[in-house]
């Protein structure tokens, strides 16, 4: 009887270790490919960590430049037509013919992007006039001064007149769809943007030139060169 019991015993061990050794045999893959597992997740996380996108450039402060107007062959040609005599105020410099450069004052300006707001000093006159000889001599002027420029998703050139009402008020709107900005340094260079004449731009040169113009036309482009402050 106790041998028989021994005999059961040594049996029951045997079996104890046999299984034993299949746990271990087949746990040892398993924890092989969970190991491997964790660690091209630990890869990956990694490989994610690096290809986080570099930090957006701030806009930068204007601290000095120029924004050059320049009307289309067919405006200028359409105001002197009319016989509007377009005549430059400084510190703006310039003519009808070759454009017109207005001196920076301030704004912001995005070097990656183009987005921000410019303003200006100098201004330009418009007049026209009329006269019967022996009876009467007529005379229509107007300033407008200091060009704005405003870009973003809605992008408007604006300027400032004591004879509009409100004063200040969109000339032309603009787009910088497929501008870049070139810079180089604190330089900063939007080339030729488009100028298409509003509603309001519209009713302030027909005083000079009535019908000669039409909403929504392009007149011509602007140019801007930024100093930016370091």
């Amino acid at each position: 009887m106790i041998r028989r019991i021994r005999a059961q015993v040594v049996l029951m061990s045997t079996l104890s270790l046999l299984a034993l050794g299949v746990v271990a045999v087949v746990s040892a893959p398993v924890l092989a490919a969970a190991t491997a597992h964790s660690d091209k997740k630990s890869k990956k996380h990694k490989k994610a960590k690096k290809k986080r996108p570099a930090k957006k450039v701030a806009s930068v402060k204007i601290a000095a430049g120029s924004e050059t107007l320049t009307f289309s062959a067919q405006a200028v040609a359409a105001l002197e037509k009319a016989k509007v005599s377009v005549t430059v105020q400084s510190p703006a410099t310039g003519a009808l013919a070759s454009g017109f450069v207005f001196p920076l004052s301030g704004g912001t300006l995005n070097p990656g992007t183009g987005l921000g707001s410019v303003s200006t000093t100098g201004g330009i006159t418009l007049a026209t006039s009329f006269s019967v000889p022996g009876l009467f001599n007529s005379e229509s002027n107007s300033t407008i001064s200091e060009p704005g420029l405003l870009l973003s998703s809605a992008s408007t050139l604006s300027f400032t007149s004591q004879q509009a009402s409100p004063p200040t008020f969109p000339f032309a709107t603009t787009s910088l769809k497929g501008i870049h900005p070139v810079a180089h340094g604190v330089a900063i260079t939007l080339t030729n943007l488009p100028l298409s004449l509003t509603s309001t731009g519209l009713q302030f040169l027909s005083e000079f030139a009535s019908g000669a113009f039409t909403a929504g036309e392009a007149i011509g482009d602007v140019t801007v060169q930024v100093t930016a402050s370091s």
